[in-house]
């Protein structure tokens, strides 16, 4: 199957993430994923209730508030919203499982990088992650693969390295696809501003000029 001639209904990416705040990191890499998939346009999934790490510094109003600005620069990304909107830890495979229901048969794809890709089989019903949609794992040189036995079992046989077979199913398949290494990270970011400096490059001026709004991540 050649992209032209791709179903019209056609495939749902995601990547989930915290965004607390959202920076360049989040964004260029989506984006690239997103050109590097032939998409047109990729979701980000912000988590409610996340349950591999503490509690967002920011409300889920706020950085709902950041994503939506921060998507005026990348217009070809957009946000799914459903997690926040949901009671209770913000569990992937009940993410997938309800957007499942929705989608039919086109193709659902989840973005995770390999640094949660090893971590995968910690997830809640992690095997289920396969049945309802492909795993794409964002790779870059330095962040290695490394399963443990339990999770390569699952994921070496469902392994494809043409992109157009992400395309011929609705869900099942993982494929390792390389993007750029951007060394930017929220915490990084929260630690600038504590510091009293000012991450001026790390994200779009809008999501900035929020956070100084707002007095967020101990800003003063």
């Amino acid at each position: 199957m050649t992209k032209k001639n791709r179903p019209e209904a056609g495939p749902v990416a995601l990547l989930g993430g915290t965004f607390d705040p959202v920076h360049y990191g989040h964004l260029r890499c989506a984006d690239e994923a997103r050109e590097k998939l032939g998409l047109k346009n990729l979701h980000l999934l912000p988590a409610g209730s996340p349950p591999h790490r503490g509690t967002p510094q920011a409300t889920v109003r706020q950085r709902l508030d950041m994503l939506q600005l921060a998507c005026g620069e990348f217009p070809q990304l957009e946000i799914d919203d459903r997690e926040t909107r949901r009671n209770g830890p913000s569990y992937m495979s009940e993410t997938l499982k309800e957007l499942r229901t929705v989608l039919g048969k086109r193709p659902l794809m989840l973005l995770v990088g390999q640094d949660a890709a090893n971590q995968l089989h910690t997830w809640h019903q992690w095997e289920r992650l396969f049945e309802f949609a492909h795993i794409v794992i964002l790779t870059r040189p330095d962040t290695p693969a490394r399963y443990p036995p339990v999770l390569a079992e699952q994921v070496h046989p469902r392994l494809v390295s043409d992109v157009e077979k992400l395309f011929e199913n609705a869900a099942g398949a993982v494929f390792h696809l390389g993007v750029e290494s951007i060394d930017i990270s929220s915490s990084g970011i929260k630690q600038i501003i504590r510091s009293g400096g000012s991450p001026t490059s790390m994200l779009p001026s809008a999501v900035l000029g929020y956070i100084v709004e707002n007095r967020l991540y101990s800003i003063s």
